[in-house]
């Protein structure tokens, strides 16, 4: 196969005779013999055939879950919210603290576990936050 190399790089293999299926102006440029398993793209470096090094996949990454101020607050029962915004209790001030940047499940867990063993809300309410 006959190959035209441009810029140390195979830019077109001609799979038959270049002067049959270009015009000579074209063909002209088909002038170095490739292997058969060069295909448009390799390098070709001082006369040899050079196969591109494909990069490891960058692995994809999911951010760990959060749970926000908004989040709690849109799980609680209707008596549970009244609670939250009332900043009666101490408990529920410094919750609203903790959270006021999301926080990732296992802190989040320890104060909404904080609420609920202070009767601030409830385990159901807890479970609905955290699923």
């Amino acid at each position: 196969m006959k190959a035209w190399i441009e810029n140390e790089r195979i830019r077109d293999i001609a799979h038959s005779d270049p002067s049959e299926i270009y015009h000579p102006d074209v063909a002209k440029f088909y002038d170095t013999e490739v292997p058969d398993d060069a295909v448009n793209g390799d390098g070709w470096v001082n006369g040899k055939l050079v196969k591109p090094v494909i990069p490891e996949p960058i692995p994809v990454t999911t951010p760990p879950r959060t749970v926000s101020k908004d989040d709690v607050r849109k799980n609680l029962t209707f008596a549970e919210k009244a609670k939250w915004d009332s900043d009666k209790t101490p408990e529920i001030v410094t919750a609203k603290i903790e959270f006021a940047q999301p926080l990732e499940v296992e802190p989040a867990t320890e104060v909404l576990q904080f609420l609920v063993d202070s009767n601030s809300i409830s385990q159901a309410s807890m479970s609905k936050i955290l699923a």
